[in-house]
């Protein structure tokens, strides 16, 4: 039962996506979805994108061993990302109109070999990403279906990467939001039966605190010691408020999360898909992490904890419930697959590519050239700006700021449909590669893939919308630092045994890098005016986000966020602080 309703949803799965891919014409349609989505679509895949093997896998098997609380407090860190990014840079970044995330560092700094750099590493810390993703569904389907390991891998493979070849942003879109709700329904509805079998909350609560085997992993503080993982209760703590900044800033901007918002059809559509993926993830993760614990009532002993949920859904949910949990815990992996290597190709293709092929470089000569001759009339740093500002009038009657002319847009847009999913396909490939060698470590290879762009892509973005004084050689330079300094200290504690406090992780010290590259790479070099005049531009609300009808509807989306994050609060005291006290007493 369990392998066929896995085989069905890879049918849909295909299915969407061959019926998507007729309707995709354009490079917008392919990579930003035509800018056209509603508000449950963005969410939907803001979710679906967040929300993957890591997480009901690496996440609940960390609250399986005996850190929910600590899991639910990172949480709570991380879900206000949502809001800080769309406030903060999301919907500045949607104004610009790019069709990814690093093209809109090279059109913000006026550099095609920044928005090159940019592209590179969305291609290798989400590859590594995505390595995760497909490890975990590997794991989740060996456990279900007696097939060896690599026909299970090309499978899954190929799967998610035929889907995202023929349908692009708007079948991930699509796809997205229809698993987010499989695997919303998978998790609240498992875990919930779960916790009910074990007695209802109250009483379920009340027999977590007693588990003989992981005393006070129910705790605020989880199991500690100095054989379990985290230790003293203080450096919990640590760990959770630390790690919580860092997931908060991945939400924030990372690439796969802040480019959602560039297929929001307007920026109200964009603040609203925030506050829904909140509140959504809020409600989800109050079920993750207490069912996550809740499994130790059934058996204390799963090894690896990472397969704990697929081990509940085959020996304790019934045989409907179990099917629906397995098919979300797949729909969660194959979305954020989709989406992940989406994003890769997208890079390859529109980012990289065209500089390493001089085609970008010999694009903006002209434009250059063209400023420098009329810079020998008057001020070159005013020409640059006056260019750039002469484009703003064609952007402020609809035309997008620093886009290519409407002639040249369509003359190579079919061209770059094909070599954007051909990119695609070869990204994929080079995917298969690495997953087929790498070893299995779902939840440390994909924290280490997000906390590189916390740490590398975390202070440019907000510098990039804040500051008119950074120019692309400081933006550059502390990517390249919080990058490198990430990348050398993860590797060196996975593979070497480097072992460094909690308030000094990899990602900390990876973040002040990237501040300290920034402000020495920005140190006698002048910000491009084609660059400022591009931000000014993003200062602005666009004409048809001043509706006043609008504002009304994001305030009440605002309102019921708020009350759905109270009632969270209120079954946190209700139903865990009460029942844990009783018995702590």
């Amino acid at each position: 039962m369990f392998a066929l309703a896995i085989f069905a949803s890879f049918v849909l799965y295909l299915v969407i996506g061959a019926v998507v891919g007729r309707t995709v014409k354009d490079k917008s349609d392919y990579y930003v979805a035509g800018r056209a989505a509603p508000t449950f679509l963005v969410a939907g895949t803001l979710v679906a994108s967040f929300l993957s093997t890591v997480s009901f896998m690496g996440e609940l098997g960390f609250s399986y061993d005996g850190y929910p609380l600590v899991m639910l407090l990172l949480t709570a860190f991380n879900v206000s990302g949502y809001l800080v990014g769309v406030v903060f840079f999301g919907r500045y970044l949607r104004r610009s109109q790019a069709l990814t995330v690093p093209e809109y560092f090279g059109r913000r700094f006026d550099s095609p070999g920044l928005q090159a750099l940019a592209g590179v590493m969305v291609v290798v810390g989400i590859g590594l990403y995505l390595v995760a993703v497909t490890q975990g569904l590997v794991l989740v389907m060996g456990q279900l279906i007696d097939l060896p390991q690599w026909v299970i891998l090309v499978s899954v493979w190929a799967s998610y990467t035929v889907f995202t070849f023929l349908s692009g942003s708007r079948g991930v879109l699509i796809n997205d939001t229809l698993m987010f709700v499989v695997f919303t329904v998978a998790a609240i509805l498992g875990m919930g039966w779960l916790i009910g079998k074990a007695g209802g909350p109250v009483i379920a609560m009340q027999r977590m605190a007693q588990i003989a085997e992981k005393p006070d992993g129910i705790a605020w503080h989880g199991l500690s010691g100095a054989d379990n993982y985290l230790g003293s209760p203080v450096q919990a703590v640590v760990y959770a408020v630390t790690f919580g900044i860092v997931w908060c800033t991945v939400v924030a901007v990372s690439p796969w999360q802040s480019s959602r918002f560039l297929m929001a059809r307007n920026e109200h559509v964009a603040i609203r898909s925030a506050l829904f993926a909140t509140a959504a993830l809020a409600v989800t993760y109050l079920f993750l992490t207490f069912g996550g614990f809740s499994i130790n009532l059934f058996d204390s002993g799963i090894d690896p904890s990472e397969t704990a949920f697929i081990w509940a859904a085959q020996n304790v949910l019934p045989s409907l419930l179990g099917v629906i949990a397995v098919t979300g815990i797949v729909a969660a992996g194959l979305s954020s697959a989709a989406s992940f290597l989406s994003l890769i190709g997208f890079s390859a293709a529109n980012d990289v590519l065209p500089y390493l092929s001089g085609a970008r470089r010999k694009a903006s000569r002209p434009a250059a050239v063209t400023a420098a001759a009329r810079g020998a009339g008057g001020g070159t740093a005013e020409v640059g700006a006056e260019t750039v500002e002469a484009s703003a009038g064609a952007a402020g009657a609809g035309a997008e700021p620093n886009a290519p002319t409407a002639s040249a847009t369509g003359d190579d847009d079919v061209a770059g449909l094909r070599v954007a999913r051909w990119t695609m396909l070869v990204v994929g490939l080079a995917v298969l590669a690495v997953t087929s060698v790498a070893p299995p470590a779902v939840l440390t290879i994909g924290y280490f893939a997000a906390t590189l762009f916390a740490a590398s892509w975390g202070p440019i973005a907000f510098w990039s919308v804040w500051s008119e004084r950074l120019s692309a050689r400081g933006a550059a330079s502390g990517m390249i630092a919080g990058f490198a300094v990430v990348a050398v200290l993860e590797s060196l504690s996975a593979f070497a045994g480097l072992e460094l406090p909690d308030l000094l992780n990899p990602t900390v010290l990876g973040f002040a890098a990237s501040v300290l590259g920034t402000v020495l790479g920005n140190r006698g070099a002048k910000p491009s005016p084609a660059g400022n005049a591009f931000r000014k531009r993003l200062m602005q609300v666009p004409a048809e986000d001043r509706d006043p009808a609008k504002y009304r509807v994001t305030r009440a989306w605002m309102l019921v966020t708020v009350a759905i994050l109270a009632a969270c609060g209120i079954a946190l005291i209700a139903l865990y602080v009460v029942p844990y006290a009783q018995v702590a007493g």
